[in-house]
């Protein structure tokens, strides 16, 4: 649930769905002409209408072109660009199917309508048609390229993405949007330093890459060279990606002096980021004479209690209406939660070594440790086995619940399902296959401020990178979190720690698979008193 490092930072290649470059005149006069050659006519003017982006025009002259030769495939392609560029993939894709109808040897076609496909996220479509454009016209580097990142980013296959991308960039070497993409390929080698020098090249030549800023940004993050990285990761707002623009009306704030004035935090990314970004909360209130600050609904309980000098309010980040501001009177500022860190965490000195920032329900709490009691003596361990989407790296993040085995089958110890996307059929599945209980209470799962109360109420939580590792870390809760060969930058490249936790112990994966992670647990587990 936490933005990862490549989502917002690799994109298909800038200008997918414009027409190539030509010379010919947009604003020429009707064509004159009949039969053939007024077709033909009519199609320059339209395509050089659609290169020039006068995309009404290039329409009316390509439906004319067409009138009189229905069968003309580059004037069904160039109504598509153009329609495309109308944001309107659907007809669009129909004039792309038109166009490989009438010439089926038209790798261009093939694919834009795996652009189109990726548009509306059917990610299996975009690459069986990029692969088809690919086997018609094997140097065609933005089908490599664009392959490459659906494979990666939205199929879970980064070698096969990997190979794509690395073909894309031995065609076109110096095209930057390759060359940006390329940055994900060096990342997932754990190639930092080779990352930030091509992005250093790259941002020479375009400064307003901000894909490559965003690059940039996380590795120099995931380094733990946060003076540098902060700054760079502002582009994230730029960049494609999980960050939402927001404009409640307010000047963004920049680090002027808050004292007497009031500030909106507004909510981005996901569960985990916000959590571990409400950790400059307290920083922020230093200096700020009121604080605002917007959140997930999930998050909204948990946040009040915690910081109760704040007026917090559950917002989504996607819902244009921010009509409750009006009530909230006048405010000086508003800034997005994940720039606090660069006013406030430009170095390892500035994490502040807590025991917890978040505060739960003391009744519940209460409830959940009477609960736990009840399933007997021994330690109660929360386990979360699987986080992200495909999109965000499901794949390393997650740990089949069967491998779990030589952890869960402990018999001093009790454990428990933290794991948000079961609905107890996994857990119990698990428990009758192999007659060791993981214990599942559906109302701690579907409320995270009960999710909040149950951890309280555990000895330890040991998960993979996910929202659950944020909120028991944040609770102050012994955790250990299992972590992938090429982690997230938020756990950084290396170490047993991470500074915006002080619970939070790490076990990094060393090699392919997961078992030698799990049994490093299983004996520190023994070790524990």
């Amino acid at each position: 649930m936490n933005w990862p490092d490549w989502f917002s930072r690799f994109r298909p290649a800038r200008g997918a769905g414009r027409a190539p470059e030509a010379s010919s005149d947009a604003t020429a006069k009707q064509p004159e002409g009949s039969g053939s050659a007024a077709a033909e006519n009519l199609f320059e003017a339209g395509r050089a209408a659609c290169v020039a982006g006068d995309f009404d025009t290039a329409v009316r002259y390509l439906n004319a072109a067409l009138k009189i030769k229905h069968d003309h495939a580059q004037a069904h392609y160039y109504l598509g660009l153009s329609h495309l560029n109308q944001n309107l993939p659907e007809d669009a894709a129909d004039c792309f199917l038109l166009a490989m109808h009438f010439r089926p040897d038209f790798p261009e076609a093939l694919h834009q309508l795996g652009l189109v496909a990726r548009r509306r996220r059917d990610y299996g479509e975009a690459a069986a048609y990029f692969e088809k454009a690919i086997a018609l016209a094997p140097e065609f580097a933005h089908a490599h390229n664009n392959l490459g990142y659906t494979l990666f980013i939205d199929l879970g296959e980064p070698e096969r993405g990997a190979a794509h991308i690395e073909a894309a960039l031995r065609l076109r070497p110096q095209d930057p949007d390759i060359r940006c993409n390329y940055c994900m390929v060096l990342a997932h080698r754990g190639l930092l330093d080779a990352e930030l020098a091509l992005c250093d090249d790259l941002l020479a030549a375009h400064p307003d890459l901000h894909e490559a800023r965003l690059n940039r940004a996380l590795a120099a993050l995931k380094l733990g060279r946060f003076a540098e990285g902060w700054p760079d990761y502002e582009a994230r707002k730029c960049a494609y990606g999980t960050y939402v623009a927001r404009d409640f009306g307010f000047p963004e704030w920049r680090g002027e002096p808050l004292a007497g004035r009031s500030i909106l935090v507004y909510a981005e990314q996901g569960l985990g980021d916000q959590i571990m970004f409400a950790s400059c909360l307290p920083d922020l209130l230093q200096h700020a004479g009121r604080c605002i600050v917007e959140c997930s609904s999930q998050l909204e309980k948990l946040f009040r209690r915690s910081f109760p000098t704040i007026t917090v309010r559950a917002g989504e980040q996607t819902n244009r209406d921010s009509s409750w501001i009006s009530g909230l009177g006048a405010i000086d500022y508003q800034v997005a939660i994940g720039s606090l860190p660069l006013h406030f965490r430009s170095d390892l000195s500035r994490f502040p070594h807590h025991r917890g920032y978040l505060r739960t329900d003391s009744e519940r709490c209460a409830y959940w440790r009477e609960q736990l009691e009840a399933l007997g003596a021994g330690p109660k361990i929360g386990i979360s086995w699987r986080g992200g989407a495909v999109s965000t790296r499901r794949e390393l993040r997650s740990i089949p619940l069967e491998q779990w085995l030589p952890l869960v089958s402990q018999a001093s110890c009790h454990f428990v399902s933290l794991q948000y996307s079961d609905n107890g059929e996994e857990s119990g599945r698990f428990t009758r296959e192999y007659g060791v209980p993981v214990h599942h209470w559906q109302h701690a799962i579907d409320d995270f401020d009960e999710t909040a109360a149950l951890i309280a109420g555990l000895d330890l939580v040991v998960s993979v990178q996910t929202a659950v590792a944020h909120l028991s870390g944040a609770l102050g809760k012994p955790t250990w979190v299992l972590i992938p060969a090429v982690p997230e930058w938020r756990y950084l490249q290396t170490g047993d720690t991470m500074p915006w936790y002080p619970s939070v112990q790490l076990f990094r994966q060393q090699q392919d698979g997961w078992i030698p992670v799990i049994m490093r647990i299983v004996q520190r587990l023994s070790m524990r008193p």
